[in-house]
């Protein structure tokens, strides 16, 4: 029989079933929830709209603070016998597949945003069962062998995922269910999503990054590409935009931090019954009430958006018509 390691060698992906007792997930669950709930009221809003605002949270924060403790040990093994000797762990964070943020998260490879800091194989650990409804993990096999590609700014609002439609796709990825406790390893190189979570259950996975010890990477990760409005651009782009906007619409200078700037917006669209453009004003005090939450969280909490559509509802919703107002009106 082949063993766990020739196929992941082979195809890019295995999982490792029942790796993780289920007393210790369950654990790992309840800290998860509490300490949503906890961030939640920290910043006084409903936990329905903070998880449609953060869908993951990086280490060390004081979510992943409290059980990693108990899960070091147990992945450290799991990832020694895996690869067959020492590794370094690179990487945890928890990621959510929530009812209120269901969306696909488009294909990409993992070592493409990893161009600092390369690793070889990641383990993710199923916190629920993730049947074929709630956003099961969709792979390419053997796509580990391709070349490296820059990495996808899924966060572009005009971003489409070409590769998820393409006849090579959809021939050949293979869906991979799992349950509870189980294990997905998988190539850091291998094309991958996440399938949008039709279920209306939250699906949570510890994801941990890892590389054998003392084993350089001889790796070609291509540079970023960034977009004028995307991963790595948006925020300071957002930023700029409303001061600006603001700037123009008050005649005077406007001095003050990004969360100021955003409740001023909140206010001025609150107060003033016409703008010098169009929009629809009860979807964009969502879309900034949204991006308000993204951005305490990733402050107090390591939070992020790992579906990208934060940013990309405040663009068509108003920095999109601000831009357009700058850019024409004299």
């Amino acid at each position: 029989m082949q063993s766990k390691r020739s196929i992941f060698e082979e195809t890019g992906i295995v999982v490792l079933n029942n790796a993780v007792n289920r007393e210790l997930v369950l654990l790992i669950n309840k800290t998860v929830t509490f300490w949503i709930n906890t961030y939640a009221k920290e910043l006084a809003c409903d936990i329905g709209d903070y998880l449609k605002s953060v869908s993951r949270w990086a280490h060390p924060c004081l979510m992943t603070e409290q059980f990693y403790p108990s899960i070091e040990t147990p992945l450290m093994d799991i990832a020694r016998a895996f690869i067959g000797g020492s590794v370094r762990l690179h990487k945890i964070n928890i990621i959510s597949k929530s009812a209120y943020a269901d969306l696909p998260v488009p294909c990409h490879q993992d070592i493409s945003y990893s161009r600092e800091d390369p690793y070889e194989f990641s383990l993710w650990l199923a916190l629920q069962d993730v049947n074929l409804s709630d956003g099961v993990l969709e792979f390419l096999p053997y796509s580990q062998k391709d070349k490296i590609e820059p990495a996808v700014d899924f966060w572009s609002p005009e971003f489409i995922d070409h590769k998820h439609q393409s006849a090579k796709w959809q021939k050949n990825l293979i869906k991979v269910p799992v349950k509870m406790g189980d294990v997905i390893a998988f190539d850091s190189r291998i094309w991958h999503r996440s399938a949008k979570n039709t279920s209306g259950q939250n699906r949570f996975a510890l994801v941990t990054r890892w590389s054998r010890s003392n084993h350089p990477l001889s790796l070609d990760i291509p540079e970023r590409i960034p977009a004028y409005f995307g991963m790595w651009t948006c925020a300071k782009v957002t930023e700029s935009l409303l001061k600006k906007g603001l700037e123009k619409l008050s005649q005077q200078a406007v001095d003050a931090d990004f969360a100021t700037i955003i409740k001023l917006w909140q206010k001025q669209l609150t107060y003033q019954k016409k703008l010098p453009f169009n929009i629809d004003t009860p979807q964009t005090q969502k879309a900034l009430a949204g991006v308000s939450i993204l951005h305490y969280a990733a402050t107090y909490h390591n939070g992020g958006d790992a579906q990208g559509k934060v940013y990309a509802h405040l663009w068509y919703s108003l920095l999109r018509p601000i831009n357009q107002w700058l850019n024409t009106d004299g």
